[in-house]
């Protein structure tokens, strides 16, 4: 018995595809972050080799699940949605901080990707082609 297709394939939507550039340029941040710290590492007065190590290793694996997570999304998987929602909202956070303390510039460059990232998050076609199914179950 052949396996029924579907009769179209699902196209990825632009807001998905603006989600997942917003989180590539994230990871890049992050990556630019744990570079820093390696400069610190490698300096020549290093103020705490263990905590430059520790930052350094969470840096990368922060910027590694960033990218999965862009990854999974542009794939139309789920799970990909809690995370990115959880970050843009911490970067939101980070932003009103920022605002708050007289570093405009920073926040807004922090506030408008991720606000727009957060916003399109939310929206009909992106949960919709991230619930789509795949036979008779939903993708991951």
């Amino acid at each position: 018995m052949p396996i029924p297709q579907d009769p179209m394939p699902v196209r990825r939507p632009v807001a998905v595809v603006v989600i997942a550039v917003i989180l590539l340029a994230e990871a890049l941040a992050v990556a630019a972050l744990m570079v820093g710290y390696l400069a610190t590492l490698l300096g020549p007065d290093p103020l705490s080799v263990g905590g430059a190590v520790f930052m350094m290793v969470f840096l990368m694996l922060l910027a590694a699940g960033i990218l999965a997570a862009a990854g999974g999304l542009l794939r139309g998987y789920r799970w990909p949605r809690t995370p990115s929602v959880v970050l843009q909202v911490f970067l939101i956070i980070f932003s009103v901080s920022f605002l708050s303390a007289g570093a405009v510039p920073a926040g807004i460059l922090l506030l408008v990707p991720s606000g727009t990232a957060l916003l399109l998050l939310f929206t009909t076609p992106v949960v919709a082609f991230t619930v789509q199914k795949t036979g008779d179950t939903k993708t991951l």
